[in-house]
């Protein structure tokens, strides 16, 4: 069966986007992107007050600090997460038009769903650095009382053969930390963008979870990857042990 126009440029698209993320080299030839229909409606950060509270980064954290060890692999199998019953990849929080805030890492743009977001905040030197076995893995910061785990962003998505261009010093790169499942972690990144309304149908979702299963799906428009904050959680518990 012929393809639509429609369906080959969301395809490109796509293809596009698991290029950026695939661990293999890039293609010679950059894709050819077209885009479709008309972007989603934009909302400005300012107007989201309500929603998300920007804090003023904390002082050194008071609270005790637990060692935190941290393995170094993550390619432990996943639970699924809230899956839905038709099997179409389509989240529960999908369900209706929905709202994420857009953010960059290392040149690629990422979304988070509001509706899993808990706060951001400024990048703050003020780390408190735990012994750990992981590159991606930043130290501890203080908000709302907790003690919420920072990692790399950037070095926990991008295939390894991305990761030497990215620029490991943290005050020449990061600008903000995003936190989620209930102020456990906190997702540096270089800079953060709009907030964004989205349709499920304007999302390629992903059913096949085996390989990059925090990644739900891509916004075929705004060219960026949706991420899967309770997944990306529990990727992040599995590798934790506590001494």
């Amino acid at each position: 069966m012929t393809r639509s126009p429609s369906d080959k440029a969301q395809q490109a698209i796509s293809d596009y986007l698991d290029a950026l993320l695939e661990d293999l080299p890039q293609a010679e030839k950059p894709v050819s992107i077209q885009l479709a229909d008309k972007p989603a409606r934009v909302v400005a950060l300012d107007q989201l007050i309500a929603e998300i509270q920007v804090e003023a980064p904390a002082r050194p954290a008071v609270v005790p600090v637990e060692p935190v060890v941290i393995a170094e692999a993550v390619a432990k199998p996943v639970k699924p997460v809230a899956s839905d019953a038709s099997g179409s990849g389509v989240p529960e929080w999908a369900e209706h038009p929905f709202q994420c805030l857009l953010f960059k890492v290392s040149g690629l743009t990422l979304a988070v769903p509001l509706i899993k977001l808990n706060s951001v905040i400024p990048w703050s030197d003020n780390i408190t650095h735990t012994p750990n076995k992981t590159s991606w893995y930043l130290g501890l910061v203080q908000s709302h009382g907790a003690n919420v785990k920072v990692i790399d962003t950037a070095l926990m998505v991008l295939p390894e053969n991305r990761r030497s261009s990215i620029d490991l010093d943290p005050s020449h790169r990061f600008s903000h930390i995003l936190l989620v499942d209930n102020y456990t972690w906190g997702l540096a990144c270089d800079a953060i963008g709009d907030v964004i309304w989205l349709d499920q149908h304007k999302v390629k979702w992903r059913k096949d979870k085996t390989r990059r299963p925090w990644l739900a799906g891509t916004a075929l428009e705004q060219l960026c990857a949706i991420i899967d904050t309770e997944v990306f959680a529990e990727m992040m518990n599995a590798n934790v042990a506590k001494r």
